[in-house]
């Protein structure tokens, strides 16, 4: 939870990438909030308070979770709208040719996104494509799983690519950045 906010404070592509983790585990844990109190939130160093207050944000991510029928797979609600907003972000930076930088780096590797679409969820934003790649690539590591130069250096931009407007997102949470 302390996690959680710091990074969505200070970068919203690792926040969301956080929570992607966050997800698998409580569906590791099979929503079972003994199992989660005992092997995640028991390891914190914290006193009282802030125990219970991570118990209650494990609880209520299992109750969402559920309700909005992610148990098995997909993302909570919330996710899949911060997803989307930082996505018209994106196509806001692009029609308003806010970041030459960022408007560069995007086309140079928008052929890169389409074949992750073409091989995942072809309905799939931009930046949900992003994410997704690094995601996946960063379960394969997990696993000790092989993975091609290929991938590798997809993940590679598609991390500097949401880095770049992870960047520019918080300057316009901030007021730093106008569109």
């Amino acid at each position: 939870m302390f996690v959680a906010r710091k990074k969505r404070k200070e970068n919203i592509a690792e926040y969301i990438l956080y929570m992607f983790q966050v997800e698998d585990l409580i569906r590791a844990f099979k929503f079972d909030m003994k199992l989660i109190e005992e092997q995640l939130v028991s390891r914190y160093d914290v006193d009282d308070n802030q125990y219970d207050e991570i118990v209650g944000w494990y609880a209520n991510l299992v109750a969402m979770m559920i309700k909005e029928g992610a148990a098995d797979a997909g993302h909570m609600q919330f996710l899949t709208n911060l997803i989307n907003d930082l996505n018209e972000f994106h196509l806001k930076v692009i029609k308003e040719q806010a970041s030459p930088e960022y408007i560069g780096f995007f086309n140079s590797n928008i052929g890169l996104i389409n074949e992750f679409r073409l091989k995942g969820n072809a309905s799939a934003n931009d930046v949900e494509i992003c994410l997704n790649g690094i995601y996946g690539y960063l379960l394969l590591k997990i696993q000790n799983k092989d993975i091609s130069e290929g991938t590798e250096q997809a993940v590679k931009q598609f991390g500097k690519l949401m880095g770049l407007l992870s960047a520019m997102y918080k300057k316009y949470e901030e007021g730093d950045f106008e569109l």
